[in-house]
């Protein structure tokens, strides 16, 4: 066992700090997936502004480099509480989907969990947390819980990070509307940003949550330039700059980009007049995209963390039109490069000549 470097683990619920501790006595391992199962259930919150605080004496030795942890929100905070230390640079959270209702306050306390993740270690590379579960619709959500408000150095604690790879936030509820907004704000440049996924849910199905515009892109690309894959809810009512930026070849590498609605669908079809200028705009931040729309497939097959729309869908058809659009200006271009370098190639005095158009 003292040579192990990797190890999954399932334990009964609810799970305590003490039963972590013989983990750390494995002086090699590295990699370690724990999951929990069965019906127990532990809802015990941090006090308030102390989720920082240790509270058992073998916090913070871990070794591990990556941790994934699935199960209640309760157990993912604490085992990340216990766990996360400078060497950890992979963190995977997986919410059970079925929760007990004492269970659900637990989620708001995502930002407390990225918190304890990149103030352990500002080298972090990938943060992910996900919830494929859905709202029961009697949640009793506590607003005024200070155990649950969203940690006021966070947004210092992202601005420090540098080595990001992979930050991923699906459909977790937020109980502060415009906190994607001030995430999106307080990340830094990022040079080896790989995949960024913003897509939360609104903790009361009441509120609307405020949403990065459509300008917002233009700083992405610009701080964000080896960015390969972008999912982001976005408010898509917003302007469309008509200043567009100039494609300096290659161009930026994103290839993904499924912006989501508000609510996860397009209120309204987009007219011709108004998905013209929005394609422009794209290919112009973008023009090496290859997917807008499989986030949105209406079938069996589409993307399992994506929205599954309906055949009539708004917004599946709109960014169909929009992807075709998209793929004539980049045929176009091709086009026009092919016919440079070919120029380029030919002799002095001699132009080259396209015979199929003859």
């Amino acid at each position: 066992m003292a040579g192990l470097t990797s190890l999954t683990v399932a334990m009964p619920a609810p799970v305590r700090m003490d039963d972590l501790v013989i983990l750390n006595g494995l002086p090699q391992l590295k990699t370690l997936s724990l999951s929990t199962h069965g019906p127990a259930y532990n809802a015990v919150y941090p006090k308030p502004g102390r989720h920082l605080t240790k509270i058992h004496p073998d916090q913070g030795k871990s070794q591990l480099k990556r941790l994934t942890l699935e199960g209640d929100p309760f157990f993912i905070f604490w085992a990340t509480s216990f766990f996360c230390s400078p060497s950890l640079h992979t963190f995977v959270g997986i919410v059970s989907s079925k929760l007990y209702p004492e269970q659900f306050p637990g989620l708001l306390l995502m930002p407390h969990i990225l918190h304890l993740v990149i103030h352990s270690n500002p080298k972090v590379q990938e943060f992910s947390i996900e919830w494929k579960g859905r709202f029961r619709g009697d949640e009793a959500w506590d607003w005024h819980d200070q155990r649950l408000t969203v940690p006021e150095d966070l947004g210092k604690a992202l601005r420090e990070l540098r080595h990001l790879e992979k930050l991923s936030i699906k459909q977790i509820p937020i109980i502060t509307t415009d906190f994607i907004v001030k995430v999106l704000d307080a990340l830094p440049h990022l040079p080896s940003l790989d995949t960024l996924y913003l897509v939360p849910k609104a903790a009361d199905q009441d509120d609307i949550l405020e949403l990065p515009p459509m300008e917002d892109l233009a700083s992405i690309r610009e701080r964000f330039p080896a960015l390969r894959h972008l999912t982001l809810s976005m408010d898509t009512a917003s302007d469309i700059p008509s200043d567009l930026p100039e494609i300096v070849y290659p161009g930026h590498p994103l290839e993904t980009l499924f912006i989501v609605p508000p609510f996860g669908e397009l209120e309204r079809e987009l007219t011709v007049s108004e998905l013209i200028p929005l394609s422009a705009y794209l290919d112009r931040l973008f023009p090496n995209l290859e997917d807008i729309t499989s986030y949105f497939e209406p079938s069996p097959n589409s993307q399992s963390n994506g929205e599954s729309m309906d055949e009539g869908s708004v917004t599946w058809e709109a960014w169909t039109n929009l992807d075709g659009l998209l793929k004539s200006y980049q045929q176009i271009r091709d086009q026009a490069v092919h016919h440079l370098q070919q120029n380029a190639q030919a002799p002095a005095g001699e132009d080259t000549v396209d015979m199929d158009h003859e």
